[in-house]
């Protein structure tokens, strides 16, 4: 546009606009510690996939079973069972700051660990599932205390905005934490990954020491007397009589299950299947992170459907199909696509699911309701276990190929009903008719 365009009238303000809806995209950002802990979860994630990239095909390299696969897999999910919820109350009652700093800093030793073991040859298979213990046992402490502290520091006018933010954050570092593993497979292999690992949870220590007194409150406006597991008990007596929390974290936590078999299986298709090495999985994975990116632009497109339910069971359905043909294809091109395309499909499914839980929960039980859903979430490697031995016994392919078809014919049946999850509606309460 040229001087004399925006100097016309309308040219002006419509710059103006344009300029204030981008600003309008990053309100949080103005907040001083928002930024650092952005910056840490940003750190401490891209950390986290470099790792994860790392650990998988490690864990096949030394083994070369997909049951072990599984193993671990189930070894960093089971302390979400025992450690999340906990964790939520947790986040309500102390400085959330020292949860998240205490956290990273086993990470840290965690990774400094596993460098050592790796690099200096000694290490061994029950290393992998003793350090997938702590990962998980850490994490599930550090998810409710970081996801409760963004709106904290954030401020009740910019809450919408962190979560979006946090969700971008997440999203780009499973971008870029893939691609440093590549990188760093391709040219110094598996003792140089935790080592990048490590460091940047140091960063992510410095980035947290940095807020200030804000983040240090307990959770505002906590209201929960008693005991914690009075607390608990409270918090998932709520979630039972629900029917209508009950109804959409089944439909949003089921086919999770069945979809997580397919990203740990990816060592296994990155080695037998395409025969792809160390790099083409960490392209696999990235290809995965790129998708659940542009998921994520997605979801903000469609923040405003009124059909949120109905959103959600579409693309759902459409995850299941990509899920197939990546199974069977062949073609790297195609498996990408096919990958990029099921990271997308879930990063949309999950927020809609995530977005419907938010708006149905009254405020003084969201912590409690949220940390089950994470842990539901984060417990969903345990599928695993029967995929692994599936896989060792009819392989990678058989098993994601039929994962993704009983995606589909779960969407199939959920979409069919009328109810809660279908006719969804913001403005609409529905109390007495079935999933």
């Amino acid at each position: 546009m040229t001087a004399s365009a925006l100097a016309r009238p309308g040219g002006g303000a419509l710059g103006r606009r344009i300029t204030e809806h981008i600003g309008q995209a990053f309100t949080a950002l103005a907040v001083r510690d928002y930024r650092y802990l952005i910056l840490s979860n940003l750190s401490s994630q891209i950390g986290q996939w470099i790792q994860q990239v790392a650990q998988g095909w490690l864990a096949y390299q030394l083994t070369g079973s997909a049951t072990f696969l599984g193993a671990v897999a189930a070894a960093r999910s089971v302390p979400s069972f025992f450690v999340t919820l906990p964790g939520g109350v947790l986040a309500d009652r102390m400085d959330r700051r020292k949860i998240i700093l205490a956290s990273q800093l086993t990470m840290t030793l965690n990774a400094i660990v596993l460098s050592i073991l790796v690099s200096s040859g000694m290490i061994q298979p029950w290393h992998l599932l003793l350090s997938a213990v702590v990962g998980g046992t850490t994490m599930a402490l550090n998810m409710p205390a970081r996801q409760s502290l963004a709106p904290q520091l954030a401020g009740p006018e910019r809450i919408a905005n962190a979560v979006a933010l946090n969700s971008i954050s997440f999203n780009f570092s499973r971008v870029i934490g893939p691609s440093i593993a590549g990188l760093l497979l391709a040219g110094w292999g598996l003792g140089p990954c935790y080592a990048a690992q490590a460091i940047l949870l140091v960063f992510a220590m410095v980035w947290t020491m940095r807020i200030g007194s804000a983040g240090a409150k307990h959770g505002a406006g906590y209201r929960h007397h008693g005991s914690m597991w009075s607390n608990m008990v409270e918090g998932l007596r709520y979630i039972r009589g629900s029917k209508m929390i009950m109804g959409v974290m089944t439909v949003a936590i089921v086919p999770i299950y069945l979809e997580t078999i397919y990203q740990q299986l990816l060592p296994v298709f990155a080695d037998n299947v395409l025969d792809v090495g160390g790099p083409g999985l960490a392209m696999m994975v990235t290809a995965v992170g790129v998708g659940s990116m542009v998921g994520g632009f997605a979801t903000a497109a469609l923040s405003s459907h009124p059909r949120k339910g109905l959103v959600m069971l579409s693309i759902g359905l459409f995850s299941g199909v990509t899920l197939a043909v990546f199974a069977v294809s062949r073609f790297m091109p195609l498996t990408l696509t096919m990958l990029a395309l099921t990271g997308m499909t879930q990063a949309i499914t999950m927020a809609m699911g995530q977005t419907m839980v938010n708006l149905i929960v009254p405020d003084q039980f969201r912590g409690r309701v949220m940390s089950v859903y994470m842990m539901l979430w984060s417990s969903s490697p345990l599928a695993m276990l029967p995929a692994g031995w599936t896989t060792d016994h009819y392989g990678a392919t058989t098993t994601v190929l039929v994962s993704g078809i009983l995606v589909v014919l779960f969407f199939l049946v959920a979409g069919r009903r009328r109810g809660i999850v279908r006719d969804f509606r913001e403005e609409i309460v529905i109390l007495d008719e079935p999933v």
